[in-house]
Formats: structure tokens, sequence, C-alpha cells
């Protein structure tokens, strides 16, 4: 009898703390939400128009600096040397204008590019806690991270961003 109590009593407590132990795990692919998120197409949409205008003006204005060298090489014989050497230094100094100008809009871009990705990630974030929340997961991984176990919910999320 007593070897009988003592085995029931056992059971109860493995029972007790493997429920206790039990985790609700999922995991969700960031990459995967990032790319199919409609809120990324139109940032990306964004970029691109903002990309597309700059390139724009930079080709106005290597235009206009093309047409200046063609014109100077071409009244360069009657011209004194001295306002030929005065525009080829204009020449250069618009050149040298250009080119910085397209650095400073390249990284200009670059910097609204990482900017847009920081927020998305946040969105992302956000929704994941709130689904966590919701299906009462404990923890929630990045696909990458995880090597076997959990609940796909990468489609949930997905579906959450883009209703928003």
């Amino acid at each position: 009898m007593k070897k009988i109590m003592v085995l029931v009593m056992t059971a109860i407590f493995l029972s007790v703390t493997a429920g206790a132990f039990a985790m609700n795990v999922g995991y969700v692919d960031i990459e995967k939400v990032f790319n199919q998120y409609s809120g990324t197409k139109k940032a990306k949409e964004k970029l691109q128009g903002e990309l597309e205008k700059e390139q724009k003006k930079i080709e106005e204005k290597k235009t206009e600096i093309l047409k200046l060298k063609d014109d100077l090489e071409k009244k360069a014989s009657v011209l004194e040397k001295s306002k030929v050497d005065a525009k080829k230094m204009e020449l250069q100094t618009k050149l040298e204008k250009l080119q910085s100008d397209a650095m400073e809009i390249q990284q200009k871009l670059l910097g609204q590019e990482k900017e847009m990705t920081a927020n998305i990630i946040e969105e992302i974030r956000a929704i994941v806690k709130k689904i966590a929340e919701e299906k009462k997961y404990d923890m929630v991984f990045e696909k990458n991270l995880l090597l076997y176990g959990g609940d796909d919910i990468t489609a949930f999320v997905v579906k959450k961003m883009n209703e928003q």
C-alpha cells in the first residue's frame, strides 16, 4: 500500500512539473514578412521615385557640363588664353560640384532606406508581440535562430501587417 501511494504521488508530481515546464514556442521569418508586407513595397516605390528624380537632376547637370565643354572646345581657338583658362576652371568646378552632389544624394538615399527598414522592422516586432500575447506564446524566435520546434506564425504576421 505504501509503495502504491509513493507511485501515485510521484506520478502526480511528475505530471505537475512537466506541465509547469511546457512552453508554447513560435517562430517567424522576419525577412519573409518584410518582403511580403505591402508597406515595404510602398516604401521601396517611394525611394525608387526619389532616386529617379535625383538621377534626372544629375543627368541635367551632366548634360549642361558636357555642353559647356563642347562649347569651350569649339571656341578655344578664338578666345584669349586667360578666358580659356577661366572657362576650364569653371568647368572643373562644376564637375567637382556634380560629383559632390551625386555623393550627397547617394548618402541621403541610403539613410532614408536605412530609416525605412528600421521603421518596418519595429512594426513587425510590435505585431509579433501582439500575436504572441493573443496566442499565448511564451517565446517567439526568428526563424534563422531556431533549429527545431515551435509553430511557424510567419503567414499570420504577414496577414496582420497587411491588414493595418
